[in-house]
């Protein structure tokens, strides 16, 4: 065992990761998801040099620690620590693992690879929809990773993230995306509502997810092609109980290849207002 995931168990403090993310020493954390190779996928700048950064979603900390990687003069990491406060489908609050401290342990995974890097990322117990400039300076550039789909409201989200976003400022999404219907309909958005499959609102195909970030008072700069985000070790959990049959076959591929993506960078439009 490494000296951070040690130091949490000696502490008799044990920790979950959500990502995969690469500490001092060689340890390799056992996160769920595994966006090493992503991060050079995404259309995020090489450099962040001297920018003020917002990591919205941060949970353990993987886009935030990246944009300090990459020159970041400050960073800062929101997330809802308390699972009451889940923007989530009511009926699967009581079937998601999120229960018996998992939040606890969620957060002191960002605690121990913060400590880890010796970083100086802040990270806030903040509602992206309670984003605005009387309680958060503007920032320079954003990403939000993997979130949405979480949202009952994603557009109205987006929306609060260009409010605190300076005029010149940059958005990175990272958002899943639904293959099947990005296939079937490639020019029209469309999206999947899975309220009973999973703590999900909608998946939306590629063209859908423009769609939300043009709705909210983007122009859209770059995209990329779906691409896999790949599974980590941690991801493998005992399927929820109302899954369907064809949720519990999209589950297994999801296990086994990780889960398709689509990523945006994103200006906020002048003309946009709200």
């Amino acid at each position: 065992m490494s000296a951070p995931a040690a130091a949490g168990a000696a502490s008799g403090a044990p920790v979950h990761w959500y990502h995969v993310l690469e500490l001092p020493g060689g340890e390799i954390t056992p996160g769920e998801y595994d966006l090493r190779a992503v991060a050079d996928r995404v259309p995020m700048p090489g450099s962040l040099a001297g920018k003020r950064c917002l990591d919205v979603g941060t949970r353990d900390g993987f886009w935030a620690f990246e944009m300090e990687r990459r020159g970041a003069a400050d960073v800062v990491g929101i997330d809802v620590d308390d699972t009451s406060q889940h923007d989530w489908p009511r009926p699967l609050r009581a079937l998601t693992p999120h229960e018996d401290g998992f939040m606890d342990r969620s957060n002191r995974a960002f605690d121990v690879a913060h400590a880890a890097l010796s970083s100086r990322v802040e990270r806030r117990n903040l509602s992206v929809y309670d984003l605005s400039l009387d309680v958060v300076e503007p920032f320079d550039f954003a990403v939000i990773g993997t979130l949405l789909l979480h949202l009952r409201d994603p557009v109205g989200a987006l929306m609060a993230i260009r409010r605190v976003l300076r005029h010149d400022g940059c958005l990175l999404v990272n958002e899943v995306v639904s293959l099947s219907l990005s296939v079937i309909r490639p020019r029209s958005p469309a999206a999947a509502l899975m309220t009973l499959e999973a703590p999900f609102w909608w998946i939306p195909n590629a063209t859908a997810l423009r769609r939300y970030v043009e709705a909210a008072g983007f122009r859209i700069e770059r995209s990329t092609r779906p691409y896999i985000v790949p599974a980590g070790p941690g991801l493998a959990r005992p399927a929820l109980k109302r899954r369907s049959a064809w949720g519990k076959l999209r589950r297994q591929v999801m296990l086994r290849y990780g889960a398709p993506h689509v990523s945006l960078l994103a200006t906020p439009r002048p003309d946009a207002r709200g």
